[in-house]
């Protein structure tokens, strides 16, 4: 199967650049290059045409009419020359003509329209990345974030400039766009703005229905969009729109440069020896109508359908989501069409809760018709059967698996149902016909990587289908032709790879006869563009499904099992019931946010088991691999909350197999199958966490035996027990990391908040994070304290000798690092973000800060509370500053005002002073860090805050807890929550909206984070207080007055126990928590805690022997 190889070139090379303009036969823009940097954004397909076009609008009395210039979408025929492309045709009474051609570093599109008076106007609209290709088919939505756009008015209207602030290679590509011959009035920068969320249904660019917006725009969808003026065309006109590229512009964009090379290259005539052809029209046959969405179903339908509902979402008495019994959520066609993000999810295989496993199947769906996308077993970026969405709004409607159904006569793709279900292991689409429903199901196998598509008709009325799926077998769409070979009642798709070898897919349908071929059925010539664009045609079925099995390899035993959809869903609900301890909330009245909880830590547990073992998301599709910080946080605090300590011995061993020998330190990602790739360098923090969390398994699991197990260095050199890498790691820390005997811990590459990363090398030597800091006394005493205990266990007698000599460098490392906190760290009782050790020490992220202008920074004050590092006084008071002066309605920012940002060039700080996006980190409100301050609310006792505070960054019916919330997807994890700023200056000069409330807040990027298993945890171990250990249950809950009578069932060493909560209750003098089991209570010690007093702690033997029922009593 080729891939896509039909293409009209123009390529212009000097020693100065290689530009390359690739066109399909079509007309539509393939791919515009410059030395590997790719200038547009989306590649276009010969069936959905490209994103870019120029939009001829003819005015009347009754309003206008609206014309696509190029590609198949327009009624243009087309000329072919090695030097310029031309599109001829008519418009009403208006006949133009359109040419491409590219002078120098710039193109031209010249346009000549010729008319009798009629009054127009031109919209032209482009696609842009300008960054490397791999990047930009690694993750658009990434590389959009960091386009920074000026504007600008000149003599003929506005002209857009846009830089890209990522640097590639050390350059930052720019492009500029105007208009020559006219004036462009209005403009408009983002392709939301241009297609709106209406296109999601109609595919039409909302902008032709009036104006451009005017505003510059900086979100996720870079797309220049330009409008003239309205003219009379009388006679001939003629005009042009212009793309200057660059390859880098060093400094911010100032003004509108270039304008003489522009107007040079605008005048150097066309070669005329040049023979042009004609094009023979591409033509998509008749029998293809426009895409189909569902009627909405009405409220009666809907109650037939899902007679048990909770949590329903509504807007202005129009029902948009809810969820079911069995922990579905349900969204309809109205929300959909209100919600910025598309609603999608992720299925995979349920993982193994014992060992890593990577025979798994992993499908992306979207509620616009994707019934399965970014299809791969194993690993996520390298073993993609099929193809990853592009952009948001379902524009190019050829990738993934989609499916055609024939409706009078016309095959009609699939679009929008009218509603959209989501479970744990499945995703179901409800689309209303005529006299009919349509039901499509899409599941995967509970015990098995086979992927499952079930279509029905609910009547058993026949239809003819065409199933397309879009082929990748490797990394992206487009990158390599595909073998296939016919198998029994399906084909097998082998990807040639020397880690995995035998590495197929299986797509096969069970007792189906189907005609397999490629995108040739949908031109009226018969002649395929893209052989790897498989189409399946089913001719007169009222049903079928469709299995797509993954191997691994050639030595695994071939499948065959048949499925039914009802069993795979319960056994997956089964897995996950276990898999979370069968976690469950009762209140002794309604009480939404006890269901909410419930609702949110089922679905946590599906978002933190993906992110564990086939780590991806909706907007961050690239992954594979796990960011060593993330997977010592989200799966190794939930596995220990759920006595998973098997699966955690299990990840700590490939983790420290992870560590490299010569550096003694971890990568900050690496891949954990049996790929050796890592980016070869880390964050300052990264060295911190494995030993941080190989204290805490040891803590919760007693299992000291880890420390004597052999493994291996990264590359597999040089093998030995995992306590000489902690022993190599602490090494590191002493000779490399400390400055001096200050007891301060270097920057090194960054801290947690990866936008600020140092912009210099000098400040990585020079610069100390509190948090950091604070993260390492913590690391320290909690090592400290796990290897002494340790040491008693340990079989070998040196081993043990070796484990102490370590507890001992752990409490001296400990006891430096608490000195300088004290003393040098803290000034005002304010802690200090980041410290400069220059000449002097200046204070940066502090009041006294002068460099920056901000003056308190989150994650010193939270991390230094959660590492009991702070002193009850200067804990309170660190507390008040982050109610004070980060708090705001929809979460903790990171920091009370953004950092600075000037075009992009960086001074201090990388992305935070690149990213031209108020998104992620740069919005400051990272939901991971706010669940942080949840858990530092926690260890003071701020019972109220704590409780109140899981409300706001959790996207079930968010608008109840933050009314200025946009509308969001409700069952995935949100990474942050951003402000609705169109650009980073606008966000510095009204960033007090957000304290206030007065500017909207939008849902970040969902699913791809540790987020999830943190915020398991803070529910279950420090809100309800319930934490275990190898031989003991701590109770220390810390829950707000309401919660009087709520009960929690949780899984405790192997059995159900039901614990009943009474707050406000009359303890013993010193006595927070009393435990009483069946009238009686139940002998427990009370732990220390700094900052309030602690919890009960009781005995394995105790709980295994009790009535299965306790009442928790809390002062």
């Amino acid at each position: 199967m080729k891939k896509i190889n039909r293409f009209l070139t123009i390529r212009q090379r000097t020693d100065q650049y290689d530009c390359c303009y690739t066109f399909l036969p079509t007309g539509d823009i393939f791919t515009f290059t410059q030395g590997g940097i790719l200038i547009n954004q989306f590649r276009g397909n010969a069936k959905d045409g490209s994103l870019n076009n120029i939009y001829l609008r003819i005015y009347h009395e009754q309003g206008h009419s609206s014309y696509p210039l190029l590609g198949i979408r327009s009624a243009s025929t087309l000329s072919y020359g090695s030097n310029c492309l031309q599109y001829r045709g008519r418009a009403e009474d208006i006949e133009y003509t359109v040419t491409f051609r590219p002078v120098s570093e710039c193109w031209f599109w010249d346009i000549t329209l010729s008319g009798n008076g009629q009054t127009v106007d031109i919209i032209y609209g482009q696609d842009i990345s300008i960054a490397p290709e791999n990047n930009v088919y690694t993750n658009e939505f990434y590389v959009s974030q960091y386009l920074d756009h000026s504007v600008y008015r000149g003599e003929n209207g506005y002209v857009v400039c846009s830089r890209q602030n990522m640097p590639a290679e050390g350059r930052f590509p720019y492009l500029q766009q105007g208009v020559i011959g006219a004036r462009a009035t209005h403009y408009s920068t983002d392709g939301m703005q241009f297609f709106g969320l209406s296109s999601k249904e109609t595919g039409i660019p909302a902008a032709l229905a009036g104006d451009l917006a005017d505003l510059n725009l900086q979100y996720e969808f870079a797309y220049t969009g330009l409008q003239t003026d309205r003219f009379c065309v009388t006679g001939t006109r003629t005009l042009s729109f212009y793309g200057c590229f660059r390859a880098s512009h060093p400094g911010a964009v100032a003004e509108a440069e270039y304008q003489d090379a522009i107007m040079a290259a605008y005048r150097t005539p066309l070669c005329s020896d040049v023979p042009m052809q004609a094009l023979a029209p591409v033509t998509i046959k008749n029998v293809f109508g426009c895409p189909v969405s569902s009627a909405s179903f009405s409220a009666e339908e809907i109650d037939a359908l899902f007679p048990m509902r909770k949590l329903e979402e509504q807007k202005e008495n129009v029902l948009l989501s809810f969820f079911t019994g069995d922990h579905a959520h349900v969204v309809t066609k109205d929300k959909e069409l209100l919600a910025e993000r598309p609603h999608g999810t992720i299925i995979i295989t349920p993982p193994d809760p014992c060992v890593i496993d990577n025979a798994l199947i992993s499908s992306t769906q979207y509620m616009y018709g994707i019934f399965n996308s970014h299809v791969v077993t194993g690993n996520t970026d390298l073993h993609k059967l099929l193809s990853t969405p592009r952009g948001s709004l379902n524009l190019l409607k050829n990738s993934g698996q989609r499916l055609y159904i024939r409706l009078d006569g016309a095959y009609r793709l699939l679009n929008l149902p009218g509603l959209f279900e989501m479970g744990m292991n499945y995703s179901r689409w409800y689309y209303k016909l005529k006299d009919d429903m349509l039901l499509i199901t899409a599941y995967t196998a509970a015990d098995a990587a086979d992927l499952i598509l079930d279509v029905k008709s609910q009547k058993g009325t026949p239809y003819d289908f065409i199933l397309t799926s879009q082929l990748v077998m490797g990394n992206n769409e487009y990158s390599s032709d595909i073998t296939c070979t016919p198998i029994s009642q399906g084909l097998r798709f082998t990807l040639d790879s020397a880690v995995y070898p035998g590495l197929h897919y299986d797509m096969t349908l069970p007792d189906c006869s189907f005609t397999a071929s490629d995108d040739r059925i949908f031109f009226e010539d018969g002649a395929p563009f893209d052989e790897t664009f498989l189409t399946l045609s089913i001719d007169a079925s009222s049903s079928f499904g469709v299995i797509i099995r993954g191997y691994l390899g050639e030595d695994e035993d071939e499948r065959a099992a048949a499925y039914a959809f009802a069993q795979e869903k319960r056994s997956c609900l089964d897995h996950y019931g276990r898999l979370m301890n069968h976690f469950h909330l009762t209140p002794a009245s309604a009480w939404k946010q006890a269901d909410i909880l419930n609702e949110t830590v089922w679905w946590y547990t599906h978002n933190a088991m993906i992110h564990f073992a086939m780590p991806h998301g909706l907007e961050q599709p690239g992954g594979a691999a796990w960011g060593t910080r993330d997977i010592c946080q989200g799966p190794i605090e939930l596995f220990l909350t759920t006595q998973h300590y098997e699966l955690v011995r299990a990840i700590l061993l490939n983790i420290f197999s992870h560590q490299d020998y010569e550096t003694r330190e971890w990568p900050q990602w690496f891949m954990f199958d049996r790929y050796s790739i890592n980016p070869g360098e880390c964050h300052g923090d990264v060295i911190f966490w494995p030993l941080k969390c190989a204290a805490d398994y040891l803590e919760a699991s007693g299992d000291a035996s880890l420390l004597e197990a052999q493994i291996p260095y990264d590359g597999g050199i040089e093998t030995s027990a995992l306590l000489s890498h902690i022993g190599l790691a602490l090494s590191n820390i002493r000779e490399s990391r400390m400055i001096g005997d200050t007891g301060l811990i270097t920057y090194a590459g960054g801290d947690w908040d990866d936008t600020l990363q140092p912009a210099k090398e000098d400040l990585k030597q020079r610069l100390v994070s509190t948090w950091t800091v604070a993260l390492a006394y913590q690391t320290f005493c909690a090592l400290s304290r796990s290897l002494r205990a340790a040491a008693e266990k340990i079989s070998a007698p040196s081993a043990g000798q070796h484990a102490l000599d370590l507890s001992a460098q752990c409490d001296a490392l400990a006891s430096s690092v608490k000195n300088a906190f004290e003393s040098i760290l803290i000034r005002d009782d304010v802690i200090a973000g980041f410290l400069d050790c220059g000449d002097t020490y200046t204070y940066m992220l502090h009041p006294w800060d002068k460099v920056t202008g901000i003056r308190y920074r989150l994650l010193a004050m939270t991390r230094s509370i959660i590492a009991e590092l702070a002193s009850p006084k200067q804990a309170a008071h660190n507390a008040d500053i982050i109610q004070k002066q980060l708090k705001c309605p929809d979460g903790v920012r990171l920091m009370d005002r953004p950092a600075n940002y000037n075009g992009g060039v960086s001074r201090l700080f990388r992305r935070a002073e690149q990213a031209a996006n108020v998104g992620r980190e740069i919005s400051l409100q990272y939901t991971h860090a706010h669940i942080r301050y949840i858990e530092a609310m926690a260890k003071l006792g701020d019972a109220r805050e704590a409780w109140d505070c899981l409300f706001p960054i959790n996207p079930i019916l968010i608008q109840d807890s933050v009314p200025n919330a946009h509308l969001r997807q409700s069952n995935l994890y949100f990474s942050s929550s951003d402000g609705a700023y169109p650009d980073r200056y606008s966000y510095t000069e009204d960033f007090h909206l957000l304290r206030s409330g007065e500017i909207g807040v939008k849902g970040g990027w969902r699913l791809y984070s540790s987020g999830p298993g943190i915020y398991i945890r803070q529910v279950i171990q420090n809100i309800l207080g319930i934490r275990l250990t190898q031989d003991t249950l701590l109770l220390d809950p810390v829950l707000p007055p309401e919660a009087d009578g709520l009960q929690s069932c949780y899984d405790c060493f192997g059995r159900t126990i039901t614990f009943r909560f009474h707050t406000g209750s009359e303890n013993a003098p010193g006595q927070r928590v009393r435990i009483v089991d069946d009238g009686r209570e139940l002998t427990a010690q009370t732990t220390h805690n700094p900052y309030r007093p602690g919890g009960a702690v009781l005995s394995r033997n105790a709980l295994e022997t009790c009535s299965g029922t306790l009442d928790i009593y809390i002062k």
